[in-house]
């Protein structure tokens, strides 16, 4: 490449080959990360084959990626000082947030199992109302009870027990009287479920994702490529609620695992190409 920077290049963990950068560069975001089937797989209703992609992140707001190695040494000699070292990469460890997502990215970040949408199954929910009766001692509820139906006194705070019941109707013989009523009702609509401390996957997937590397002295921009091929999900659920706090950002945790043979095994690859593949121009 004439007057450029940048040539193509690849990174093994740990081994860097072919560096044939002539300037110092740097590189901010992680866009466009794309978690893809190792093996044949259902999520939900959704079949996924192996290579195809399961989720793709690309409103990534912060990341972190990080190596975690064990180092030895040799002792030997005067003072039984160190004489040799191995320095072995263990794993990588990665983690984003994403403000907003879809469904099979929340399934990922919480590593749950998730059924639906589906229209079979049925969801018991509590709720509460505060009503009046009419001029003849009557009210209707929202929705339908199914069982823990219990109707207050809005004034005193006594549980009434002198009442009859009619689909969602509820007669007090009481007129105009402020009442408090909990009771579970059956919600029959279409539903999608999260089963933590199910796991989504029973192996590993792949990570590929790409980010932007501009050189410091030319200014040139291209494209970088992340790749994970033995990425394994772990379980981070936190998810904080109320008035005072911010709105949910998902986390996604992952750990990268070795492959190749002995002697010759990367966890990561990451590659520098010569050109933005991003560009629009």
């Amino acid at each position: 490449m004439d007057g450029g920077g940048f040539a193509s290049t690849i990174f093994l963990l740990g081994v860097m080959e072919e560096f044939e950068m002539e300037n110092m560069f740097s590189f901010k975001d992680l866009e466009k990360v794309r978690i893809k089937a190792t093996y044949n797989m259902k999520i939900g209703d959704r079949e996924i084959l192996e290579g195809e992609t399961i989720a793709l992140f690309d409103k990534i707001q912060i990341s972190n990626f990080k190596e975690v190695s064990s180092k030895v040494s040799a002792n030997g000699g005067f003072d039984n000082r160190a004489r040799v070292f191995w320095n072995t990469t263990e794993k990588v460890q990665l983690n984003f947030t994403q403000g907003v997502f879809s469904k099979e990215q929340f399934s990922l970040m919480i590593n749950a199992r998730m059924i639906g949408p589906t229209n079979s199954s049925t969801v018991l929910i509590t709720e509460q109302e505060e009503l009046e009766s009419n001029e003849e001692g009557k009210f209707e509820l929202k929705y339908k009870p199914v069982k823990d139906l219990f109707v207050y006194n809005k004034e005193t705070g006594s549980k009434i027990s002198n009442y009859t019941i009619n689909e969602k109707e509820i007669t007090l013989n009481v007129p105009f009287t402020d009442v408090i009523v909990t009771y579970v009702y059956d919600y029959k609509n279409s539903n999608t479920e999260y089963l933590i401390g199910q796991n989504v996957l029973a192996g590993f997937v792949e990570l590929e994702g790409r980010t932007r590397i501009k050189d410091d002295t030319t200014g040139q921009v291209v494209t970088g490529i992340l790749k994970i091929p033995h990425l394994r999900l772990m379980s981070d659920l936190s998810i904080r609620l109320g008035a005072q706090a911010t709105p949910v950002v998902g986390n996604f945790v992952a750990e990268g695992i070795p492959v190749g043979s002995r002697g010759n095994t990367y966890v990561s690859e990451f590659f520098i190409l010569g050109d933005d593949i991003e560009s629009d121009l």
